[in-house]
C-alpha cells in the first residue's frame, strides 16, 4: 500500500529527528588535526599539543601553555591523546597530528582553563603596508608581501574569524591610510559595518632597515587593545602584533567551564526539518555545547536537551552574543529552562 505524500513526508521527518537523537555530533566530537614544521616526531608533538589547546581555548595564554606542558609530562598516560599512532610525517620536516577534540575540552574544563566558549567575534582587518614612502591600503586585490596571507593561516590556526576588505573603491573612500596609521578608530568601525564585522583590527606595518614593525589596535564590543611586534618581515611582524591582539580580545571573553550538565532550551521560529538540523548544528559548533538533542517538537518550535558546561543564565548570555535573543514560551505551555528566539 502506497503512503499519501504528506503522510511519507511525516514520515521521513519523524525518521530523521529520530536519528538525530541517536547520532553523535560530528562538530563537537571529531578529531581535531594540527600541521606543525618540527624536526622529529618529540618536536611535533610539543608544538602540536600546544597549537591544539590554544585553538580549543581560542587564545595563548599561562594556563594554556601550563597544561601543555603538564600533559606532555603525562604523555604516557592512556586516553590523552587519542590516535597518537596516526601522527605521520607528510614531507620533509612537516607533521601531521590528530588529537581527540572532546579529550582536550575536557583537560581546560578540568584544569580550570579559561577558554572562549560560545561565538568567536569577526574582525575586519584594516590594513596599511608602509613602506619606501608609500603607503598602500590592502585588501583581496592588493595584499603587498603576503601581509593578509599570513594573517589568514594566524584565524584558521585560532579559529578566531578575520575579515579581509575589498580594498575597493568603496572601502577608499571610507577608510583612509592616515586614520589607520593615526588610530582614528571610529570611522574605520562605522565602514565595517559593510562587512557584517563585530569588530576592527587596525594595522600599521612599517618596514625598517632592520625588518619590520607592526602595530595594531584592536576594538571590539567599544573596547580598544593595543598591541605591537617586529620581525624579520611584514608578515612575520603583523602576523604576531595582529595574534596579541586577538588574545586581548579573547582574554575578556574566556570563561571556566564547571561540570556539564544537561539544560532543557526552547527555540521559537523553527519551522521545517532543515532549520531544526541547522540549529542543532549550530548550537554543537560553540565551545560551550558539547551535545543537543530533540526533548519535544510543536508547531514553529523545538525543545531540546543541550549539556553545558556553563550555568542557565550564564548559557543564555553567551547565546544571546550569539544572534539569539530571549522568547516568550509559546502558548501550548511547553516547559524548559529558558526560551530563545532569533534576534
Amino acid at each position: 500500500m502506497s503512503l499519501h505524500p504528506r503522510a511519507r513526508s511525516r514520515l521521513a521527518l519523524l525518521l530523521g529527528l529520530i536519528f538525530l537523537m541517536l547520532a553523535p555530533s560530528a562538530a563537537a566530537d571529531g578529531p581535531l588535526v594540527v600541521t606543525v614544521p618540527a624536526e622529529d616526531e618529540t618536536q611535533a608533538l610539543e608544538q602540536g599539543l600546544e597549537q591544539a589547546l590554544v585553538r580549543l581555548a581560542g587564545l595563548r595564554s599561562e594556563p594554556v601553555l601550563d597544561l601543555a606542558g603538564e600533559m606532555l609530562e603525562a604523555r604516557d598516560d592512556e586516553g590523552w591523546i587519542a590516535a597518537l599512532e596516526r601522527r605521520q610525517q607528510v614531507e620533509d620536516d612537516v607533521y601531521r597530528l590528530e588529537f581527540d577534540r572532546f579529550r582536550l575540552r575536557t583537560a581546560l574544563r578540568d584544569a580550570g582553563v579559561p577558554a572562549v566558549l560560545g561565538e568567536r567575534p569577526a574582525l575586519l582587518v584594516w590594513a596599511v603596508h608602509d613602506a619606501g614612502g608609500q603607503r598602500e591600503l590592502l585588501g583581496d586585490a592588493v595584499d603587498g608581501p603576503g601581509i593578509l596571507a599570513a594573517l589568514g593561516k594566524l584565524a584558521e590556526a585560532r579559529d578566531m574569524p578575520l575579515l579581509f576588505p575589498l580594498g575597493d573603491l568603496q572601502d577608499r573612500r571610507a577608510a583612509q591610510p592616515s586614520d589607520i596609521v593615526g588610530g582614528v578608530t571610529e570611522p574605520l568601525v562605522e565602514a565595517a559595518r559593510r562587512y557584517d564585522a563585530d569588530g576592527v583590527l587596525l594595522l600599521h606595518v612599517r618596514e625598517t632597515p632592520r625588518g619590520a614593525e607592526a602595530r595594531v589596535i584592536a576594538v571590539h564590543d567599544a573596547r580598544e587593545y593595543r598591541s605591537s611586534a617586529s620581525g624579520e618581515g611584514p608578515a612575520a611582524a603583523a602576523r604576531e602584533a595582529v595574534a596579541q591582539g586577538l588574545d586581548q580580545v579573547a582574554g575578556r571573553l574566556a570563561r571556566v567551564a564547571d561540570e556539564p550538565e544537561w539544560l532543557r532550551l526552547g527555540f521559537s521560529g523553527v519551522q521545517g526539518y532543515a532549520a531544526f538540523e541547522r540549529l542543532r548544528a549550530e548550537l554543537t559548533r560553540l565551545q560551550a555545547v558539547e551535545a543537543a538533542r530533540l526533548d519535544s517538537l510543536a508547531g514553529d518550535s523545538v525543545v531540546l536537551q543541550v549539556r553545558s558546561g556553563l550555568g542557565r543564565d550564564d548559557l543564555v548570555d553567551l547565546l544571546r552574543g550569539s544572534g539569539f535573543a530571549r522568547a516568550e514560551a509559546p502558548d501550548e505551555g511547553t516547559e524548559a529552562d529558558a526560551w530563545l528566539g532569533r534576534r
